[in-house]
């Protein structure tokens, strides 16, 4: 899949805005705070119908505008697709070839994209949350299944704990209603663990292949998904309830899960370096390129931002030897004179500067 042609309009800096990718890779150069990331942005808008850099959609909105909107020309192999997504104060809409989808959870998945930023660090140096919203996001956008699973299990999660906050009242808490509502949540539990397992493992593979080419190393990546119940659901559950009652909250389940990442046995939260926590979590990205390509037999659109000049020379060429494979790669940078260019077979040139994308004629 590949973005042909991109429409922004009231969207951070970009009043109104078009661009025309005409090449497999594209640069976009311009300093700091003139729109390149907010181009990145829009596309992660398209795939996801939320932004990777804040949780409110009225935060990109522009403050005179009613409502930003994301236009795209999509080529599916042999077939374009118009998409669209609307974000205002009242919700957001999404469009598939002008056809109004009546549910996100319907749209999401129908353009995949990967990205790499430099806030991805906190997969690896931030909380266990991060790790967790990593998994639900890159999953979510592959399986249907699993969002609906996601979804039912955060709906059940939260008559669970308000129903554990109105226990705290009582004198002699009934638990028979809390039972009930366990026996649900674990219902949605399960599959979600097993979705998890099984993409940690195959994420695993891809990644353990992509760090060595990247590192030119023999080191070894590895990836565990670590479950907070590890063997009888209910049990564990009827064990907590007690606890569960007086924070008024339930401590195990998926939303309790983690994530550990390891670079030749040894932690690389606290003992890897800051070029190998990178060089992962950029194999990490990759392997994701893998994971989708094995399902939808159509490589995701990926996106790299402000990232190549953080990669010393060897891994910012074992990088570009790979996108340069059927992946269309949109790329941000504040200079190019750091990236090899000539390594790079399929390329287009843009100059971003308060909002205004201009391409450059590379023939001149």
């Amino acid at each position: 899949m590949k973005i042909k042609h991109l429409d922004i309009t009231s969207l951070r800096l970009y009043d109104k805005a078009s661009v025309d990718f005409h090449h497999n890779t594209a640069i976009l150069i311009g300093n700091n705070a003139q729109g390149k990331t907010s181009v990145l942005e829009a596309i992660h808008i398209l795939a996801f119908t939320k932004s990777h850099r804040t949780t409110k959609d009225t935060d990109v909105i522009q403050n005179t505008a009613e409502f930003a909107k994301i236009h795209a020309l999509v080529g599916f192999q042999d077939t374009n697709t118009e998409i669209d997504i609307i974000l205002s104060k009242q919700g957001k809409k999404a469009k598939y070839n002008h056809i109004e989808m009546e549910r996100l959870s319907e749209y999401i998945g129908k353009i995949n994209v990967v990205m790499f930023a430099p806030e991805d660090l906190d997969l690896i140096k931030g909380n266990p949350k991060d790790r967790r919203n990593f998994l639900d996001v890159e999953m979510g956008q592959i399986s249907k299944e699993y969002l609906y699973n996601l979804q039912q299990f955060k709906r059940i999660l939260k008559q669970r704990n308000d129903l554990l906050k109105s226990m705290q009242k009582q004198h002699k808490p009934d638990v028979l209603l809390l039972d009930v509502i366990t026996d649900q949540l674990i219902g949605y539990s399960e599959p979600l663990m097993d979705f998890r397992k099984t993409f940690i493992k195959d994420i695993e593979q891809y990644a353990q292949t992509h760090y060595k080419t990247l590192s030119s190393s023999e080191d070894v990546l590895t990836i565990t998904y670590e479950p907070s119940i590890t063997t009888d659901y209910k049990e564990e559950y009827q064990n907590k309830y007690q606890y569960d009652i007086i924070t008024g909250t339930t401590n195990l389940g998926v939303h309790r899960d983690e994530v550990s990442f390891h670079l030749n046995n040894h932690p690389l939260k606290t003992h890897g370096s800051q070029g190998e926590q990178r060089t992962a979590v950029l194999a990490i990205k990759l392997a994701l390129i893998d994971f989708i390509y094995a399902k939808k037999n159509q490589y995701p659109i990926l996106l790299l931002d402000d990232v190549l000049s953080e990669l010393d020379q060897t891994r910012q060429n074992n990088l570009l030897q790979y996108i340069n494979n059927d992946i269309q790669t949109i790329i941000t940078t504040t200079n190019i004179n750091d990236i090899q260019l000539d390594r790079i077979k399929d390329l287009s040139l843009y100059d971003i500067e308060g909002g205004q994308i201009k391409e450059r004629d590379t023939h001149a």
